[in-house]
C-alpha cells in the first residue's frame, strides 16, 4: 500500500526542533557562504584603502567600486550555493527511510516545506547581515558610510541566493534522486541558452541565409536564462560627476526578476511535495506527468547536441541531409537511454521503442521540413511599403581603406534597389549553396587579378511596424562574369554600393550630420626615391589636407569614388598604392552645459584615377608625381589600398 501522500494531514506548521537540527548539522554551508562574502566585501575594502592611502576624495570612488564589484558576485554565489543549501535541507526526500521517518512526525507537509524554507533563508540572511555590519564598521573607520550602495549589495546576495534556492527547492520536488538534482538544476539554468546555440546552428546548417545570431541574442532567451540576466542588469550603474557610483534601474529589475520567478518556484515546489508520492524516493523523475517530458526533452537535447557535433567535425561534406540524420539518430537514442534512466533497467526496448521512434520521426519531419523550406523562409524578400530601413553588412569590398562596410539605406529608392538584388540572390540559391559553402570558390589570372572569389553579405531589414528580419549569407560566388552581367545579384549589389549616396554613408555615415574639417593629413605608399623620402610617407600641410579634404567630398558627390567586388583588372587599374590620411576635426556640443567641444579622428583614402578632383589638387601641389600605381610599384612588400 503506497503511503504516498501521508502526513499532510498533521497539524502543526514550524518545527523549531527540525529548524535548530538543520542548522547544527549544516551550519558548515553558511559559514562558508558568509566567509567568502567577508572576503569579498569587508577584506577587498580593507585592502582598497591600503591602496588608497589617504582620506580623500579618491576613498569614495574606492569604495563604491569595491561594494559594486561585490555586487556583482550575487549570481554565481548565489547559483552554486542555492543548490548546496536545497540538496542538503531537501535530502531525506531522495532515501525512502529518511522520507518515512521525517513523514513521521507530527507536522504537515506544508509545515515540513515552510521550515525547511526558512532555514534556507537564514542560511543566506544572517552570514549577510553580519558581513554588511562589518562592511559599514570598516567604512566608517575611514571616515564615511557608503549606507545605500551596502544596503544594495545586501539586498542583491539575499533576494538573488533566496531564488536560486526556490529554484533548486523546485527541481528537488520533481526527482527522489540526490544526484540528479544538481544534474537538473544546471542543465535548467542554462537550457534555454543552450537549446538557442543548437537550434541556431541547426537552422544554419539547414537554411541558406539564415542569420544564426537571431535565437541566442534574443530578450528572451536572457530572460530564461537567470544568471545571464541578472548578472547583466547588476552591472547596470551610474557614474556621478564627484567620481562616486549611484544605482540604476537594473536593480530594481533584477530584484523584480527574482522576486516574482522566486515566488513562482515556490508556489509550484509547495503544490508538487503536496502531491509527491514518497515511495518514488530514489526515482529520477517523481512527478507522473513530468516523465514523458523528460525522456523526449532528453532525447531532442541528445540528438541535437550529438548530432551537431559529429556533424561538424566529421560529416559536413556530406552535406545538411546527414546532419538531419544524425540528429534523427541520437534524439531516438537519447530516449532510450533516458527510458532506461526513468525505469532503472536496460531493457526498455520492447515496450519502448514506439514511442522513442515517434520522437525520431517527428524530428525528422521537423528538420526535414526546414531543410525542404516549407515554411519558406529562404525564399522570403520583403515588401517594399512594409520596409523602413535596410542595413547591408559583412561586406568585402576593396579598396582597403576607411570606407565601411555596413552601412544603413532609407532612401526608398535605394531600400527597392536592396530587394531587387535579395530577390535575385534567393534566384540563385541552389547554385549559392553549392559552390559558396564549399569554401573553394578562388581563382586568379596570370597576372594577379582576381576573376572569381567568395563573399559575405548581412541584409537586414528593419520594419515599419518595429519588427526587425535579417538573412546573413556567407561565401556566396562573386564571379567577373557575374559582375558583367546584368540583372545578376552580383552585379546589382556593386551597383548600389557605388551610388554617390552609399559612397558618401560608407565613408562618412558614422558621423552623422557632423561636420568634418581637414586639419592635417600625409599620403603612404608613395614614390619616395624623387622626393628622398625611404619611409614612403609624407606630411602635408594643413592647406594641402584642407583642399585635397575638399576635392575628395566633391568626388565623392560626383560619383567618381567606386568600390570593387574583385580585385580585378578594373579594380587595379583605378586604384593607386597611395593612400591620403585625413586628421579631421568636429565640433560636438555638450548636452548638459551646452559647451562646444572639439574633437579629433582620422579617415584614409585611397587615391583613384577616376577622383579627377582629388587628382587636379595633387598635380597643383606637385605632389601627383608621388602616387605610386600597380606598374609603377616600389614596395611589392606593402599591401595595395
Amino acid at each position: 500500500m503506497p503511503f504516498g501522500i501521508s502526513s499532510s494531514e498533521k497539524k502543526g506548521w514550524f518545527s523549531p526542533t527540525l529548524f535548530w537540527k538543520n542548522w547544527t548539522r549544516f551550519w558548515p554551508l553558511a559559514a562558508g557562504y558568509g566567509l567568502i562574502q567577508f572576503f569579498l566585501l569587508p577584506m577587498s575594502i580593507l585592502s582598497m584603502m591600503g591602496y588608497a592611502g589617504n582620506r580623500d576624495g579618491s576613498m569614495g570612488t574606492a569604495i563604491s567600486s569595491v561594494l559594486l564589484s561585490a555586487a556583482e558576485w550575487a549570481g554565481p554565489l548565489g547559483l552554486g550555493f542555492g543548490c548546496l543549501g536545497a540538496m542538503a535541507l531537501f535530502s531525506y526526500l531522495m532515501n525512502s527511510r529518511s522520507a518515512g521517518m521525517i513523514h513521521a512526525l507530527p507536522i504537515r507537509r506544508e509545515g515540513l516545506f515552510l521550515t525547511n524554507w526558512l532555514s534556507g533563508l537564514s542560511f543566506f540572511l544572517l552570514p549577510n547581515g553580519v558581513v554588511c555590519l562589518i562592511a559599514l564598521a570598516v567604512e566608517g573607520a575611514y571616515g564615511g558610510l557608503w549606507l545605500g550602495l551596502t544596503l544594495r549589495w545586501f539586498v542583491l546576495h539575499t533576494v538573488i541566493a533566496m531564488f536560486f534556492f526556490c529554484f533548486a527547492v523546485c527541481c528537488a520536488m520533481f526527482t527522489g534522486h540526490i544526484l540528479a538534482l544538481p544534474v537538473f538544476y544546471g542543465v535548467l539554468n542554462g537550457l534555454v541558452a543552450g537549446l538557442s546555440l543548437l537550434v541556431d546552428n541547426a537552422m544554419d546548417v539547414l537554411l541558406v541565409g539564415y542569420d544564426g545570431n537571431s535565437a541566442f541574442s534574443s530578450t528572451l532567451t536572457r530572460w530564461c536564462t537567470p544568471l545571464w540576466h541578472l548578472m547583466w542588469k547588476i552591472s547596470e550603474v551610474d557614474r556621478l560627476d564627484s567620481g562616486a557610483y549611484q544605482t540604476a534601474q537594473g536593480t530594481t529589475i533584477a530584484l523584480g526578476y527574482c522576486l516574482v520567478l522566486g515566488a513562482a518556484f515556490t508556489l509550484i515546489a509547495v503544490v508538487a511535495y503536496q502531491h509527491r508520492q514518497l515511495e518514488r524516493a530514489g526515482d529520477v523523475v517523481t512527478i507522473g506527468w513530468a516523465r514523458p517530458i523528460f525522456q523526449w526533452g532528453v532525447g531532442v537535447c541528445v540528438g541535437l547536441l550529438f548530432g551537431t557535433v559529429l556533424f561538424e567535425n566529421f560529416f559536413r561534406r556530406q552535406g545538411a541531409w546527414a546532419f538531419v540524420a544524425l540528429v534523427v539518430l541520437f534524439t531516438v537514442l537519447g530516449a532510450f537511454v533516458a527510458r532506461m534512466f526513468l525505469k532503472k533497467t536496460l531493457r526498455v526496448f520492447a515496450e519502448g521503442w514506439k514511442g522513442c521512434m515517434a520522437l525520431g520521426l517527428a524530428m525528422a519531419l521537423l528538420l526535414g521540413g526546414a531543410r525542404a523550406d516549407l515554411f519558406g523562409y529562404q525564399k522570403w524578400t520583403p515588401d517594399l511599403e512594409a520596409v523602413e530601413s535596410v542595413c547591408l553588412g559583412n561586406m568585402s569590398s576593396s579598396p582597403y581603406d576607411s570606407g565601411r562596410n555596413d552601412v544603413e539605406l532609407k532612401d526608398p529608392e535605394l531600400i527597392a534597389e536592396a530587394i531587387a538584388l535579395h530577390g535575385a540572390l534567393v534566384k540563385e540559391l541552389d547554385w549559392v549553396e553549392k559552390t559558396g559553402r564549399s569554401g573553394a570558390l578562388y581563382s586568379t589570372t596570370p597576372e594577379g587579378w582576381e576573376t572569381s572569389t567568395g563573399a559575405g553579405l548581412r541584409l537586414g531589414y528593419r520594419m515599419k511596424d518595429g519588427s526587425f528580419e535579417s538573412r546573413w549569407y556567407t561565401g556566396i560566388p562573386i564571379t567577373q562574369e557575374a559582375l558583367e552581367t546584368p540583372g545578376t545579384y552580383a552585379a546589382r549589389l556593386e551597383a548600389l554600393l557605388n551610388r554617390p549616396e552609399v559612397q558618401r554613408e560608407r565613408y562618412l555615415g558614422w558621423m552623422g550630420e557632423t561636420e568634418l574639417t581637414a586639419a592635417s593629413g600625409w599620403l603612404t605608399h608613395i614614390n619616395g626615391v624623387a622626393r628622398e623620402l625611404p619611409d614612403g610617407t609624407l606630411s602635408l600641410t594643413a592647406q594641402q589636407a584642407g583642399a585635397l579634404w575638399e576635392a575628395f567630398l566633391e568626388d565623392l558627390d560626383a560619383g567618381r569614388i567606386h568600390c570593387y567586388l574583385l580585385d580585378g583588372r578594373e579594380r587595379m587599374e583605378n586604384c593607386y598604392y597611395t593612400d591620403i590620411n585625413f586628421g579631421l576635426n568636429f565640433v560636438v556640443t555638450s548636452p548638459e552645459t551646452g559647451n562646444r567641444e572639439t574633437h579629433a579622428t582620422d579617415l584614409t583614402v585611397t587615391v583613384q584615377k577616376s577622383a579627377s578632383s582629388m587628382l587636379a589638387v595633387l598635380e597643383k601641389e606637385g605632389l601627383k608625381d608621388l602616387l605610386v600605381s600597380r606598374e609603377e610599384e616600389k614596395f611589392p612588400e606593402t599591401h595595395p589600398g
